[in-house]
């Protein structure tokens, strides 16, 4: 019998159409590849887009802070608490506004700083997809996990948030997806790398530390004890170095703010049962089991009283969705061994069934859910108007505010320096206040005397006087109303009938009462107008500014006359018009310029 031998010479000998069938295949395997790739891009970039469009919805409880941290990183170059919570996710977040100027393209603060949220979700969707497959699931399972991540309303609330473990999260799933191999033994690199990014995940946002676990079963389970060691140790050191235990534990505490996990659930509940049902599953396979221990302790941690409660449903709800598509394969594919014989496969119907049921809930729901989401717009007006107030009338005044109009007010030009955050401290004695809805919300800072009122309901926006008001209302009301109409019946004063009825109702200031009664005893004056400051009317505060019709030399007098007023009576700007001389006082009048007037007892 003739012996055949393989030598480096048959090669030669392969008929053509072998050569054309592999390059038929290679060319196949790439057109695939590419595929897969467009797939899981646009993809990510829905993802993106989704979160994109709901940036400019309510913030979240706690997100307030958050922005401030993240602006004072941007644009002050400073941490605001750098010693607690979480600065290498400020930093982070911080950097990405600046390189993209979020904050200047983008109208509202917390928008601009959102859209980092969007690209992370993003970078989020394309590891979910890669993990998928390094976990041996099939491409639609991955195509379905990051499509139904996506679009779920719970989702896309929890990764919209400005959050610290929004921005750990791809960290912590990079290094899961480095760890995760099916071979016992391979180049070190990789490890290394992933104990790099589940360290840089740790600092980053400490409640992902449970997702070490994760990690942690993936090296062990290679059954080389000595590198599992090495990793640990590493992995110790680094967030032992990074991470002190007085941050983690602030960095815990940090994580708990923000809506519960009821709250999450109920955004979508049909998810949160997948999920749940799909981690406990996890368990029972040994493909899913790694990351079912990481998902479930999450999920643990998370309804631990008073413990980092969102920060954990927040890192769990990426891969939690891919460990529901993971189970819902291997429930459609697996075949269970009966006896010596592989049996059917006996959750084939019921998980199908299960599927169906769950897309008929869910497909009529979300749509409208994500325009709800993305319609669901706070109304900047009051808080733009505030700003205005405060930058025309009170440029070096100090004013206490909450976090997110901290951000709103150094964006317009405010000094950082006479802005004081109500959560950074005891705030000056002199202070004004901004009550926003979320300080008022708080209730930790007393207001006084409201000056001026913007918008209505629960989005009004108040400036307060800081202390009472030194007299009571009537009798200050009453004071400016005898004043005001010895003033009208004046046959020096000439003024408009709206201008008359102003002053005899008591609905001017005292200083522009008191001035304006020194004016007419030297000459006539016509009073054009009582012009309202913005916001002041619906505070019920008196007019504060005053045109007197005048021209040429007269007009001169008139303004020097204002201008060189001394102590409560200087005004805060004497300006010369078309029509005449315009006078505003600063807000808030003391308290007693009218004693003679007062009403008797």
């Amino acid at each position: 019998m003739t012996s055949h031998r393989w030598n480096d010479g048959s090669a030669v000998r392969l008929p053509p159409h072998t050569w054309r069938l592999a390059a038929d295949e290679r060319t196949r395997a790439a057109e695939r590849h590419l595929l897969a790739l467009a797939a899981v891009l646009a993809l990510a970039a829905l993802t993106a887009v989704v979160r994109l469009a709901a940036g400019g919805s309510p913030a979240q409880a706690g997100e307030a802070g958050h922005l401030a941290h993240v602006f004072a990183a941007d644009r002050l170059d400073l941490l605001l608490d750098s010693a607690a919570d979480a600065p290498l996710a400020w930093l982070q977040a911080g950097a990405y506004t600046a390189l993209t100027d979020a904050f200047t393209r983008h109208t509202a603060a917390l928008a601009g700083a959102r859209e980092g949220m969007a690209v992370a979700a993003a970078v989020t969707a394309v590891l979910v997809w890669l993990l998928a497959r390094r976990m041996g699931l099939r491409w639609w399972t991955a195509a379905a996990a990051v499509g139904v991540a996506a679009l779920s309303p719970l989702v896309v609330e929890v990764q919209l948030g400005l959050r610290p473990e929004n921005v750990a999260t791809p960290w912590a799933l990079g290094a899961l997806v480095l760890l995760w191999t099916p071979h016992r033994h391979r180049r070190l690199e990789p490890d290394l790398w992933a104990v790099v990014l589940l360290v840089v995940a740790v600092i980053t946002a400490p409640v992902t530390l449970v997702l070490a676990a994760s990690a942690g079963w993936l090296v062990w389970r290679r059954g080389r004890r000595r590198l599992a060691q090495v990793l640990g140790a590493g992995f110790a050191l680094g967030v032992a170095v990074g991470l002190g235990a007085s941050s983690a534990l602030s960095g815990l505490h940090l994580a708990g703010r923000g809506p519960t996990p009821a709250q999450w659930a109920a955004v979508d509940p049909v998810l949160a049962v997948a999920v749940v049902l799909g981690a406990v599953g996890g368990l029972c396979s040994a493909r899913l089991r790694p990351l079912a221990i990481g998902v479930l302790g999450l999920l643990a941690v998370a309804l631990v009283p008073g413990g980092p409660g969102s920060g954990a449903l927040t890192v769990a709800a990426a891969p939690a969705v891919l460990l529901a598509a993971g189970a819902a394969e291997l429930a459609l594919t697996h075949r269970f061994r009966i006896g010596r014989h592989t049996g059917s496969r006996l959750l084939l119907g019921p998980t199908a069934v299960g599927l169906l049921v769950a897309a008929v809930l869910v497909v009529p729901v979300w749509p409208g859910a994500l325009d709800a989401a993305a319609a669901r717009r706070t109304d900047p007006g009051p808080l733009a108007g505030a700003t205005r107030w405060l930058r025309e009338n009170l440029p070096a005044t100090p004013v206490v505010v909450d976090d997110a109009a901290w951000v709103d007010l150094v964006r317009a030009g405010r000094d950082p320096a006479l802005t004081t955050r109500a959560a950074a401290g005891e705030p000056p004695p002199d202070a004004w206040v901004l009550l926003t809805p979320a300080l008022r919300a708080r209730g930790a800072v007393p207001g006084g005397e409201t000056v001026a009122v913007f918008g209505t309901g629960p989005d009004r926006v108040e400036v307060d006087r800081p202390g009472a008001p030194g007299r009571g209302a009537a009798g200050e009301t009453g004071a400016r109303r005898h004043a005001g109409s010895a003033l009208a019946d004046s046959p020096r004063l000439t003024a408009r009938p709206d201008v008359t009825a102003l002053l005899r109702t008591g609905r001017v200031d005292p200083r522009v009462l008191t001035v304006l009664a020194g004016l007419t005893s030297s000459r006539p004056v016509r009073v054009t107008a009582l012009p309202a400051v913005p916001g002041e009317d619906a505070a019920g505060q008196p007019r504060r500014q005053l045109l007197v019709t005048t021209a040429g030399e007269q007009a001169d007098q008139v303004a020097r006359y204002f201008a060189g007023q001394r102590g409560a009576y200087r005004p805060l700007s004497v300006t010369s018009t078309a029509e005449g001389v315009l006078v505003r006082y600063p807000p808030g009048a003391p308290a007693g310029l009218l004693t003679p007037f007062d009403p008797p007892p």
